[in-house]
């Protein structure tokens, strides 16, 4: 590393150490859980770096090709319709101009990735009264918040260089404007550019789930719903063919569908990636459980995995929690915001598990969607929770 990377890197650092720091809502409490979630963030960051070094990925390759090509080259990968190309122009400065090192891309992307969990806990704060009322649920015995937030996948995809990375940030800062839209337009603008630039359809799955979690708001009033009814359509129709001359989709017929999906997934399903899963026998629910909880026990085929199959079994344990705990109800009693995500997850599951064969592409990309989950699994659990607690008081009255 150069005297200017170890700069870049001190100061970058500092200044996602103290991010927090700029948030007003936060208190102390916040601080500390959102101090050990840098920690623990930038050691996955600092390990995604070296495996990907070491055992390759494309991220080498989004750092090296702006660093080793013209910028000419760059602009020729965009206009043949290639999203990469679009990484290449935003790591064109760092990669060439400032001749910076591999780690030291790695620990920028991995400050917009922990920008992402503070926006997210933003988000958490304004849907919670107290969130340190959540650390009464647990599973086997270890309270689930803080700590779902520390499962590995979560920041192994959120912290290094390539489009995960700045999906993930992008999706949170949608959010996070969404709860105060009149003075955080120009964020909510910002989120929608990058995902319009590096996948345009989690655009859509956005832009549709928040548009009928808006729609469904019992606090709004008749005309404010027909009127985000009616931006919902003007947004929708003005990304759609963009959207499916991107996935090379010509129509919505259930045979082109069909004959998308395959070809999709079999793409996906190549022997030579190790992971590959053959999912195109599977009914459709299998093909949503493949997509939301594999790998497991039965799936490994290295280190990863285990701690893949781990992650996964927590987050099967805590969806069976859900169930259990009268989800529905949780949805009616629930705000816009809340409503808008498990409305997203559920779009993008299904959606996703119709073409994904590759359980380490799954991995990636549900990352985009399951930080939205979370948020409505811990909803669910509080508000039933808050019910039985109404009802203990209520009944010594009514008898």
């Amino acid at each position: 590393m150069s005297l200017l990377d170890i700069c870049i890197s001190f100061i970058t650092l500092v200044l996602a150490f103290n991010l927090p720091s700029f948030f007003k809502a936060l208190d102390r409490y916040d601080k500390s859980v959102l101090k050990k979630l840098f920690f623990f963030h930038f050691v996955v960051a600092i390990t995604f770096s070296f495996m990907v070094a070491n055992f390759g990925g494309d991220a080498n390759l989004y750092w090296s090709f702006p660093k080793d090509y013209p910028l000419e080259d760059i602009f020729d990968t965009i206009n043949r319709g290639s999203v990469s190309g679009i990484i290449y122009l935003i790591n064109y400065f760092p990669s060439k101009v400032l001749e910076l090192s591999f780690l030291t891309g790695n620990i920028l992307y991995a400050t917009l990735g922990y920008l992402g969990f503070i926006y997210f806990y933003l988000v958490m704060k304004r849907i919670f009264p107290d969130v340190r009322e959540l650390t009464q649920f647990r599973i086997l015995r270890i309270p689930i918040f803080p700590w779902i937030w520390f499962l590995p996948n979560l920041h192994f995809w959120s912290s290094g260089i390539g489009k995960d990375t700045l999906l993930f940030f992008s999706v949170a800062m949608f959010v996070y404007a969404l709860q105060s839209l009149k003075t955080r337009i120009v964020v909510l603008v910002f989120a929608i550019s990058i995902s319009l630039a590096i996948r345009p359809h989690i655009t859509l799955f956005l832009l549709i789930a928040f548009g009928i979690g808006y729609t469904l708001d019992g606090q709004l009033k008749a005309y404010q719903k027909i009127l985000i009814f009616l931006v919902l359509i003007v947004s929708f129709a003005s990304i759609f063919n963009y959207v499916m001359d991107f996935v090379k989709l010509e129509s919505f017929e259930t045979e082109v569908i069909d004959k998308y999906a395959t070809k999709k997934s079999s793409n996906l399903n190549r022997a030579d990636t190790g992971s590959g899963v053959d999912i195109s026998s599977y009914p459709y629910p299998l093909k949503v459980f493949t997509f939301l909880y594999r790998p497991l026990f039965f799936d490994i085929n290295g280190i990863l995995a285990v701690l893949a199959s781990f992650e996964n079994l927590v987050l099967l344990i805590l969806t069976w929690k859900v169930i259990r705990n009268r989800p529905l109800m949780g949805f009616r009693k629930s705000n816009y915001i809340v409503k808008g995500m498990i409305i997203y997850f559920l779009i993008g599951a299904m959606t996703f598990s119709l073409i994904l064969g590759n359980l380490g592409i799954m991995l990636r990309q549900k990352n985009m969607f399951y930080p939205l989950f979370l948020i409505f699994a811990l909803w669910v659990l509080y508000r039933n929770s808050l019910s039985l607690t109404q009802n203990n008081h209520e009944s010594p009255a009514g008898n």
